[in-house]
């Protein structure tokens, strides 16, 4: 299905702090993207990007159907009511009415604890985010709250959101061969923010090898998201 562009949006409170590198990473991202498009202006199936921040729209009563994002988080949370669960946030996702008639990409910040009943549906633990490629990306700040110093907070975040952005865009294909299986999903096997992730702290030691290399992704991925992205452009996923 086509998709022309990307809606960035997070919970109230999500740091300000992350929201700015969030919004940067995705920047930086495009970036390095536009170097495999040829001239500029000649191609640009890129998804445009548009930041709607902690949403609410202000003709709608509040607390109507998706009138806000804080009616997303209450509709998702779990029996504690603190904690999200990824299958109804996500399925909230999949029938708002703006997918029907504007198809696009959710790429989502939250500060609450997920647990990922996609995996296991008694499932106790946070998770740091649910992905459902070429549909949404939800991720959660709350455990990288642990990491005191801002500057490795930040590296860890930078990964963690282009990690989750090379999801959303359904990278790495299965064609290749230097890539990993794990509980179904494909991994980059590279130096890469596309490897298998799951806690702070493999991000931040992840972000680290990327930092020294230069590149959030490797080559290979790169060519895999813009080839998925023009894929998307003409709806041809």
């Amino acid at each position: 299905m086509q998709r022309s562009f990307i809606s960035m949006t997070w919970t109230p409170g999500v740091d300000p702090e992350d929201t700015q590198i969030f919004i940067r990473t995705i920047e930086d991202i495009y970036v390095m993207l536009k170097r495999h498009l040829g001239k500029p202006g000649q191609f640009d199936p890129l998804p445009i990007i548009r930041i709607f921040g902690a949403w609410a729209i202000p003709t709608v009563p509040q607390g109507a159907a998706y009138s806000n994002i804080e009616w997303y988080v209450n509709r998702s949370m779990d029996d504690t009511g603190k904690r999200i669960l990824a299958s109804r946030y996500l399925e909230t996702v999949r029938l708002e009415p703006w997918q029907a008639s504007n198809p696009h990409f959710d790429l989502a910040l939250t500060d609450f604890q997920i647990v990922n009943d996609l995996k296991d549906p008694i499932a106790s633990a946070s998770a740091p985010g649910p992905n459902r490629p070429g549909l949404i990306s939800l991720i959660s700040c709350h455990s990288f709250k642990d990491i005191e110093s801002p500057d490795l907070r930040r590296l860890a975040l930078r990964h963690t959101y282009a990690h989750f952005f090379g999801r959303l865009m359904e990278a790495p294909r299965r064609s290749r061969k230097d890539i990993i299986e794990h509980e179904d999903r494909l991994y980059c096997a590279n130096t890469c923010a596309m490897r298998y992730t799951d806690t702070p702290t493999l991000a931040l030691s992840f972000a680290r090898q990327e930092m020294e290399q230069g590149e959030l992704y490797c080559e290979a991925c790169q060519k895999d998201m813009v080839a998925q992205i023009a894929g998307f452009h003409y709806g041809l996923n």
